[in-house]
């Protein structure tokens, strides 16, 4: 029943499908947005629901060929999700980018990064998704992914996933894209060990970094520098940028390749 549940969120909620005529060097991307609110013992959210409806918005004027979005994951879809059925979906179509966004309540605990799920109980780190088992099954996609992001906006993250901190992002152009882009595995967290705000400025900021792109291309680490600086300003926490620790990367990044190039 619960798997029959998760293919019917995956072929209803989303996916949207965007057409895509125009050569894309990062190949074939897809987009995947984890909205959890309605919890039943953690509080509920709504900024999530906002948040992620934003950035669906603001990826339309790029090249995505596919947005899932599954919404009040419960622990054994998440596993079941990112193990086997998001995994063969990968395979099957031969993906060449994916970005991960989850947008819920997040813990750190005992050097270990969580998700929570929506039947998770209060504290009981057995009932949380574990950053480790994902990153096992991101493992697995690398028979044809060459470029994943993970971007958490999430409370007490944690850096259970970095490898290398990048804390002053490298420049990077569009004319590295074009000569072929290096392989990379790269994570960023909006807020780390300290409690996110649901008005936080971190995914308002990526969209606006989004939507207001001049250039045919946009790479993570200029949006981490926007993300930062407005962190700053509005005296929140800090984001996160590195590699995720045991995935490969050969210095590449994740370009979000605009339409208009």
């Amino acid at each position: 029943m619960k798997k029959l549940r998760l293919i019917l969120m995956l072929l209803c909620l989303s996916p949207l499908l965007f057409a895509q005529e125009e050569f894309n060097p990062m190949g074939k991307t897809w987009v995947v947005f984890i909205e959890n609110t309605d919890y039943e013992s953690f509080a509920s959210l709504t900024g999530p629901t906002t948040d992620i409806e934003l950035m669906k918005s603001s990826l339309q004027g790029y090249l995505i060929d596919r947005v899932i979005h599954v919404k009040n994951m419960t622990k054994q879809e998440m596993e079941d999700f990112f193990a086997k059925e998001f995994r063969n979906l990968v395979v099957e179509n031969e993906v060449n980018a994916i970005m991960v966004w989850y947008a819920g309540h997040g813990k750190f605990i005992n050097n270990i990064g969580y998700w929570i799920p929506v039947d998770a109980t209060l504290d009981n780190e057995f009932t949380y998704y574990n950053m480790n088992s994902l990153r096992q099954s991101l493992s697995e996609y690398s028979e044809s992914v060459t470029n994943t992001l993970v971007v958490t906006d999430a409370c007490e993250s944690g850096p259970t996933f970095y490898q290398a901190m990048r804390s002053i992002p490298t420049d990077r152009s569009c004319s590295e894209l074009m000569s072929g882009s290096a392989r990379s595995s790269q994570v960023l967290t909006s807020s780390g060990y300290e409690f996110a705000t649901e008005n936080s400025a971190f995914t308002n900021t990526f969209a606006s970094a989004l939507a207001n792109n001049a250039n045919p291309c946009l790479p993570i680490e200029n949006i981490v520098t926007q993300v930062t600086i407005a962190a700053s300003r509005n005296n929140q926490a800090r984001p996160r940028f590195g590699k995720i620790a045991g995935l490969e990367d050969e210095g590449g990044t994740f370009f979000f390749v605009s339409r208009e190039q």
